[in-house]
């Protein structure tokens, strides 16, 4: 037997509770206060991540409890694969202090970061700013020699002396001895002292170079969602201390591993410098997102055309700079051999003249996938040389790139 069919009028009557009941839910659902993503401002992440850095590095998902937001879930921006990498490399060190950081150079994502500080991990260190920069300033004074003094890779200039020295002989304006000439790209690539000095005061001069030091990062906090020191840049009083500072000849100027791969990163991404952020994003126990980190890489500092130059300087450094020996044979290996590599070192004395800082900050960019990865490597040695920051960069590089090769295939 059918069920008896309900009148019409009834039938409308009922359509329209209906509606008048959704109109009603849907009143109420719009009045609720919706979700807000990102409550939390990066310093108040920093704040919260503080002493968590050793979790943080795993790339695992990380549980904190906070007394106001409650239970949080922290993802962070770590290759668990990468970092592993890292860490086994500089375990095996019997260095006093080491770090190594991999950056995304598109975004700033940090994809590894680890530390070493007598014999024990401490990703820490790749945070401390107040290692001498050293030779890695020469950065600096070249991206503002090619702006500002209408320099190429092939222009040629003067020094006297060694190139690894600087003396004030070395830096008079009228150059007594007879003076050997040499590009920029070599002298970059060798870093050459006497060159970099002289570009710095009598080709730029200090406020050039200190607005390029500070476009680049020096002389301020760069935002991140951990705590992170400025890098310091060198109070200048005279024109010799301007030829310190430009060839990155003294000890006043400092930063950090990280900082390092930011400022090379520069460089591969029509130059901007990024903002690092390590968290991905940060939730609550509700499910909300309070934080998200998100590129973000701010107005250009150089031109691309400064870039590309730069590269070529960087490429010189590998190819028959200081880091030629360790990174020499690249056709015999299979990996390295498809990359575009670049590079930056430095060397020098702690004031206590008991710790040599060994810095490598550079580079590798896949051509076929385009995929970049900018890296730095800082050591610190006692009486002995346990490690090449060269090498480790080398090793680092390969297996980032070998990894994804190996998932392509």
């Amino acid at each position: 037997m059918k069920p008896r069919a309900l009148p019409v009028a009834l039938r409308l009557e009922t359509l329209g509770r209906c509606l008048a009941l959704g109109a009603c839910l849907l009143s109420l659902l719009l009045a609720l206060p919706a979700r807000a993503e990102g409550t939390l401002q990066k310093e108040q992440v920093a704040r919260l991540l503080k002493g968590q850095v050793p979790r943080l590095v795993q790339g695992h998902p990380m549980r904190l409890q906070d007394p106001k937001l409650g239970r949080l879930t922290v993802v962070p921006t770590v290759d668990s694969h990468l970092q592993q990498v890292v860490e086994r490399h500089l375990g095996a060190l019997k260095s006093r202090r080491a770090a190594l950081v991999v950056v995304d150079p598109g975004s700033g994502k940090v994809l590894a970061l680890a530390g070493l500080r007598n014999g024990r991990r401490d990703p820490s260190v790749a945070l401390d700013s107040s290692s001498p920069a050293a030779s890695l300033f020469k950065v600096v004074t070249a991206a503002a020699a090619l702006e500002e003094a209408e320099l190429g890779p092939t222009s040629y200039l003067r020094y006297v002396g060694r190139p690894h020295t600087l003396y004030r002989f070395q830096v008079r304006e009228k150059l007594k001895r007879r003076p050997q000439r040499v590009t920029l790209a070599h002298s970059f690539a060798d870093s050459n002292n006497p060159v970099f000095a002289r570009l710095g005061i009598f080709q730029l001069g200090k406020e050039v170079l200190v607005e390029y030091a500070q476009a680049l990062g020096f002389g301020r906090s760069l935002s991140f969602d951990l705590p992170l020191g400025p890098s310091r840049l060198a109070q200048v009083q005279s024109d010799f201390a301007l030829g310190e500072m430009a060839s990155g000849y003294n000890r006043d100027t400092t930063m950090s591993p990280l900082h390092a791969a930011l400022m090379v990163s520069v460089f591969l991404n029509g130059g901007r410098l990024p903002q690092p952020y390590l968290v991905r994003r940060l939730t609550t126990s509700h499910g909300e997102v309070a934080y998200r980190g998100r590129p973000n890489l701010g107005e250009p500092v150089v031109t691309p055309d400064t870039c590309r130059s730069m590269q070529r300087l960087f490429a010189a450094t590998i190819t028959e700079g200081t880091a030629r020996k360790a990174f020499s044979r690249l056709w015999r290996d299979r990996v390295l051999k498809r990359l575009q590599l670049g590079g930056k070192t430095g060397t020098i004395r702690g004031h206590d003249r008991q710790d040599l800082f060994e810095w490598f900050a550079g580079y590798g960019r896949d051509p076929v996938s385009g995929r970049s990865l900018a890296v730095a490597v800082m050591v610190v040695h006692g009486k002995v040389r346990h490690a090449n920051s060269k090498r480790l960069a080398r090793l680092v590089l390969r297996e980032a790139f070998r990894s994804q090769q190996t998932a392509r295939k």
